[in-house]
């Protein structure tokens, strides 16, 4: 096995330039950290490289190791490489994976959210409702934030990730069948509990900017405008939120 001791090490020079987008995106990998998200990523069959301290690999478990290269590192290596203040010293390189649109199931589109916590939760809560694809502006946070992988809590690899301009995707998205839904309330709106069933309503969901919400470009690509109702003394929710209450009350209504 490999062992690699020293931060001026090629190969960790090469992993940390992982960690910018355009390197990302130009190289279609990206690090996960930790044993949770190190294990999720390899039952996906996605992972090149497992890095970790000995204590740290031998968190994993032989079976999920057998098809991987592994390479063992010093603590001071494992410390340069984590974005955490406690570190449980083990990472993979993993392989990204082709940008898929699920036609056949509710959509969530991203404009130009910004939190990286916002977004891992609207993934999680994604995969919970069904919404099998997201895409998400390039004036977005990126999906492989360090940040976002972490807030997933795995559910990260649940779903498809496409990151493109969405003007285009909502026409595409037209021709298939799919009702815009936005939370613009410049042109009229709906309670989102006064909805009614409809027989294959697929929805493509909007959510914005967190303090600008929806691009104005955007607008008239809508189809219905929802709003959730809430007490009069609470001016709005958390975009992660409010987008994860809606996730749900489509997806109940299937």
């Amino acid at each position: 096995m490999e062992k690699i001791t020293s931060v001026a090490n090629l190969k960790i020079k090469e992993l940390l330039k992982l960690k910018e987008s355009k390197y990302r995106n130009q190289q279609k990998q990206f690090i996960v950290e930790g044993i949770h998200l190190v294990t999720e990523a390899l039952k996906k069959g996605i992972v090149l490289t497992i890095l970790g301290t000995s204590h740290g690999i031998a968190t994993l478990t032989k079976t999920s190791k057998n098809d991987c290269q592994i390479i063992e590192i010093s603590d001071n290596v494992a410390d340069k490489l984590s974005d955490t203040v406690k570190t449980q010293a083990v990472f993979a390189v993993c392989q990204m994976s082709e940008p898929y649109i699920d036609l056949e199931n509710n959509i969530l589109l991203l404009d130009r959210v910004q939190d990286p916590g916002n977004i891992g939760t609207l993934i999680r809560s994604a995969a919970s409702f069904n919404f099998k694809t997201i895409i998400s502006a390039p004036n977005s946070v990126s999906f492989y934030n360090d940040k976002v992988l972490r807030s997933t809590q795995g559910n990260f690899f649940d779903v498809n990730l496409v990151n493109q301009e969405l003007i285009p995707v909502i026409k595409l998205l037209k021709e298939n069948g799919y009702t815009i839904i936005g939370t613009a309330l410049h042109h009229g709106y709906q309670k989102l509990a006064d909805l009614q069933q409809q027989q294959n309503f697929k929805v493509a969901l909007i959510i914005g900017n967190e303090a600008q919400g929806i691009s104005e470009p955007l607008f008239e690509h809508i189809d219905l405008n929802v709003i959730i109702e809430m007490a009069d003394n609470v001016e709005s929710l958390n975009a992660a939120v409010a987008g994860s209450i809606i996730m749900y009350q489509f997806n109940s209504k299937k």
